[in-house]
């Protein structure tokens, strides 16, 4: 009968918060579904959705091949070098400073003992979950955000204190309130500790606990 190991302090830090500290560096490795799961109570992020670009690769049909002394086949012209702007300089210019700790922190993380660990961990989680069907696709908030009806659109959110506790009775009274604001040039902010369901042109959202967003 095989023993299952104990998980290193680090591990168990890790699982709890989706943060692991890499060993003699300073970089972290961080899983985004855990940490986003931190702000939910009533909801939770799905792994295979979240991560279904990452596990998932999705080919598109290749097209057949032609003979190569076929007289259809047209070469494509050589695609001139791109001159960056200034803007995209300073970025190419972060982006080459930052390179060599990228890879000195991917290293950290490959030879870490609890890396397999990890990986298993995050692996199985995304294979136990399951995505939902959301039908239509998401509403583009940057092509509604463009249109001349953009301020008329509101935002409706749905606030359920079911914590509260009465002066009189010292029992849980569940209040719901319903606050309707501009979603667009205006900042929508969830200010309670609990997360909020909100409907935007009859799609459901939800917003963590103390957060907000401005369009």
């Amino acid at each position: 009968m095989e023993i299952e190991s104990k998980p290193s302090d680090e591990l168990s830090r890790f699982l709890d918060s989706g943060i692991y500290e890499l060993p003699n560096s300073n970089a972290v490795f961080i899983d985004p579904v855990r940490i986003l799961n931190r702000s939910y109570t009533r909801f939770r992020v799905s792994p295979s959705s979240y991560y279904s670009r990452f596990f998932e690769s999705k080919h598109s049909a290749q097209e057949p091949n032609l003979p190569s002394n076929s007289k259809k086949r047209k070469r494509k012209p050589k695609k001139q070098p791109h001159s960056l702007n200034e803007k995209e300089q300073a970025a190419d210019k972060r982006h080459q400073e930052v390179r060599p700790l990228l890879l000195k922190a991917h290293e950290s993380l490959l030879v870490s003992a609890d890396f397999p660990a990890i990986m298993s961990k995050i692996r199985s989680d995304f294979c136990s979950s399951t995505e939902l069907s959301v039908g239509d696709e998401e509403h583009s908030f940057v092509e509604l955000g463009r249109v001349w009806q953009a301020p008329l659109y509101d935002i409706t959110l749905d606030f359920k204190f079911s914590r509260l506790k009465s002066e009189t009775d010292n029992g849980e009274n569940g209040i719901n309130e319903r606050r309707v604001l501009p979603v667009f040039n205006n900042l929508v902010v969830n200010d309670t500790p609990e997360e909020v369901e909100a409907e935007f042109l009859n799609r459901r959202y939800v917003l963590p606990s103390m957060s907000c967003f401005y369009m």
